[in-house]
Formats: C-alpha cells, sequence, structure tokens
C-alpha cells in the first residue's frame, strides 16, 4: 500500500491485452435472469461529467493533485495515443475525497471495472448486439480500439457499489450503450448419441457469465 495525499493508494489491477478468438461454430444462445440490476437514478445526488478529447492522463485531477470543486465529478478523456493501463482508487479522509482513476483504457475495459469483472475476463465472453463488435471490442490484440482516461471523484464515504454504477451510467449515457452482466446458457460443444432411429447428436450445454453490451442507437431503415 503506497500513502499518496495523506490518503491510501491502492493499485486494483494492471492493464493486460485480452485476446479475442473468433469461433467458426455459432454458438445458440438462452437467455436467463439478470443478475445485475441498475441502482434506482433519484439515489444518486447530481454529477458533472465533462468529455474531452486529444489531452494525456495528465490532465486528470489525480496527477494535477487538485480536489474538484464540486463534491461529485467526472471526466472522460478520448486520448490520441495510449499509454501504460492501470487503475487506481485514492481515498483522501482529511479532504472527503474518494477518487477513482481508470488509465488508458478500452472501452470494454472501463465497463468491466464499473460491472467487477477482473481485468482478464475473456473477451469471447463479450456479447456486442446492434454494433459492429470491432468498434467496441478488439478481434486481435495487436488492433486495438480508442483508449480512454477516466476519473470519479465522489464523497470519501461513498461505497463501492455507488461509484461502480455512477461509472456505468456515465458509460452508457455518453456512448449510448446498455451493458450488463447476464448468465447464459450456451452450447460448448456435442457429441453422438445412438437412438432406435439411428444415430443422433445430443448438445452439451453450459451456464456462462457474459457481459453483453446493447446499443441504444437506431439504425436508420
Amino acid at each position: 500500500m503506497q500513502k499518496t495525499c495523506n490518503g491510501d493508494s491502492y493499485v486494483l489491477a494492471s492493464g493486460e491485452d485480452m485476446s479475442f478468438v473468433l469461433s467458426e461454430i455459432p454458438v445458440p444462445i438462452i437467455k436467463k435472469p439478470v443478475m445485475i440490476t441498475d441502482l434506482p437514478e433519484r439515489y444518486f445526488k447530481e454529477l458533472r461529467f465533462d468529455v474531452v478529447k486529444g489531452l494525456s492522463p495528465k490532465s486528470l485531477q489525480y496527477v494535477m493533485g487538485e480536489r474538484p470543486i464540486q463534491p461529485y465529478y467526472s471526466l472522460l478523456i478520448d486520448l490520441l495515443e495510449a499509454t501504460e493501463s492501470f487503475s487506481m482508487v485514492v481515498r483522501n479522509d482529511s479532504t472527503d475525497v474518494l477518487r477513482i482513476s481508470l488509465i488508458s483504457m478500452e472501452l470494454y475495459e472501463i465497463y468491466l471495472f464499473a460491472l467487477g469483472l477482473p481485468a482478464d475476463f475473456p473477451t469471447n465472453r463479450i456479447l456486442v448486439l446492434g454494433e459492429e463488435r470491432e468498434k467496441l471490442v478488439p478481434n486481435d490484440k495487436l488492433v486495438k480500439t480508442p483508449c480512454y482516461c477516466y476519473e470519479l471523484s465522489v464523497p470519501a464515504k461513498t461505497e463501492r457499489e455507488e461509484y461502480r454504477q455512477r461509472i456505468l451510467n456515465d458509460m452508457n449515457k455518453h456512448f449510448q450503450l446498455d451493458v450488463r452482466v447476464e448468465k447464459l446458457a450456451v452450447v460448448q460443444g456435442s457429441r453422438p448419441v445412438l437412438t432406435n432411429d439411428g444415430e443422433s447428436v445430443e448438445l452439451i450445454w453450459d451456464e456462462q457469465l457474459m457481459m453483453i453490451m446493447k446499443t441504444r442507437k437506431v439504425n436508420p431503415s
């Protein structure tokens, strides 16, 4: 643990390349009940959310050592060039600030953090609906989607559930997405079986935790 600004600094996860393996076999999917329920909007106090382009991570408040004027504040930076990726949560009780900083992450990685999923969550368990997959999730570890820096500042006693939900709300609103975690039954394979009518094929099903990314945009007809 590293002391920073009279508070405690916790490095939660390092950025990792996440490869995606395309399957040539279509996988039937059956929806299961939603695992995560969004907190009601009325629960939150007003949050200022700014979006800028082309700046470096040094524009984030945690680097500048400044305290935001607003008790609830968030900033999203669309980076021109990716840097080392990491996430950090710093709580400073003396100034009543809890600051969550996500540095140089692809969009789906920010969502992984917001949903409490591990940084090495398999990208082949991310389902994209209504949008080209390559725009949200890389199909090749050598091909990157745009990278962002995100920072959220809230009062020091804010619970983890609330600040993660705030991140999720910010991302969904700005990128016009609905993203959640669900358990789905998927086909893992098949095996031959003998019946009275001859040989048949039996499907092998299994439940998997999936991240669903669905666009809110309406495609013009």
